[in-house]
């Protein structure tokens, strides 16, 4: 069986790297047809290269994002359609970034692609249960709904007694500021714990980060570091492996109820004890005190409480931090999800 790989994505975006490894780790052979032009040459750039290898491959995914590339796909080949779709392009515009543009206009466009997108594929690959259940909703009762974990990448993400920890302890979180992200929580957090001897680093930038910055500036915290330039994931993976515990998204919104985020598998995958709000979809994977902490949404207070309940009892540090990496290597590897793919397929 052969593969075509097919749209507008980096491979080097973290859901695609996964599914390609993954793949050619289970001894798929992959045909990648993408593009890197812009505006409407990439779409008939990509009509150009798939004609050359139409004829060369038995089934084609259309990786994230795909929702445009998907339409295109639909009407180059007869061939079985794997969409990757993660989730709507409506979330991660409107509800992520709040871009609903003049009158609702651009809200009502996005809606009818992620529309068309749909029932341009024979098979949709969703992040989560939650999300899948969303998609019904939407979309309406299918079985090409079909569930496919984020996980992280095993050859960046991973653990490495190595490095060294600070000295002082100390909590990430890595992410983009987006409103389900919750920085300013964090934020909030780090002045309660400023005389506990609590460290924070933040590692992101992204759509709220002039709010973020007034907001650090406004508390003068001695214990909080930013770090808001872009990292390799080399850099990334040494400084959250200095810290003791790693945050995930903390805010109450509507977003947290379907998606997981990378962070959560890769944190996982280096075997960091992982503290993050309660909500349907990461509860989905994650049992509290087990293989994470979960607090209250939007709950500086609570928060609080979990990173210092951490910092007090090694022994339970340990015993989240160690099954939170079992439970990658059994379920959420680069391989373990490209085999579930492939059972989808086959």
């Amino acid at each position: 069986m052969k593969i075509c790989f097919f749209g507008i994505y980096n491979p080097n975006y973290s859901r695609n790297k996964i599914i390609i490894s993954g793949l050619k780790g289970n001894g798929v052979e992959l045909i990648e047809c993408r593009t890197d032009k812009k505006g409407l040459f990439k779409y008939f750039d990509l009509v150009k290269k798939h004609w050359r290898l139409r004829k060369e491959y038995d089934i084609m995914i259309v990786s994230y994002p795909g929702f445009q590339s998907v339409i295109l796909a639909k009407f180059l080949t007869r061939k079985p359609i794997i969409f990757d779709a993660l989730c709507t392009m409506y979330e991660g515009v409107i509800l992520s970034r709040g871009q609903s543009g003049m009158l609702g206009i651009k809200s009502l466009y996005i809606k009818f692609v992620d529309w068309l997108a749909v029932k341009c594929a024979d098979v949709v690959l969703v992040e989560s249960e939650n999300q899948k259940i969303y998609f019904e909703k939407i979309f309406g009762k299918s079985s090409k709904y079909k569930v496919i974990y984020t996980g992280a990448d095993d050859g960046v993400f991973y653990k490495d007694d190595r490095v060294i920890k600070k000295e002082k302890f100390t909590v990430v979180f890595r992410g983009k500021f987006l409103p389900e992200a919750g920085v300013q929580y964090v934020i909030d957090t780090a002045k309660i714990l400023e005389a506990k001897q609590v460290d924070f680093v933040i590692i992101g930038n992204g759509f709220m980060q002039d709010e973020i910055k007034a907001q650090i500036g406004a508390y003068k915290l001695a214990n909080l570091q930013l770090i808001s330039e872009n990292l390799s994931y080399d850099e990334l993976r040494i400084k959250m492996l200095e810290c003791h515990i790693s945050l995930g998204q903390l805010a109450d919104h509507e977003r947290l109820e379907r998606t997981i985020p990378h962070k959560c598998f890769e944190t996982l995958a280096m075997g960091l004890p992982y503290v993050t709000a309660k909500t349907s979809a990461v509860a989905e994977i994650l049992t509290d005190g087990e293989n994470c902490l979960f607090v209250n949404p939007a709950d500086p207070k609570d928060l609080a409480e979990k990173i210092l309940m951490l910092k007090n009892n090694s022994d339970l540090m340990k015993k989240i931090g160690d099954n939170g990496y079992e439970l990658y290597k059994q379920k959420f590897t680069p391989k373990m999800l490209a085999k579930d793919i492939l059972d989808i397929i086959l």
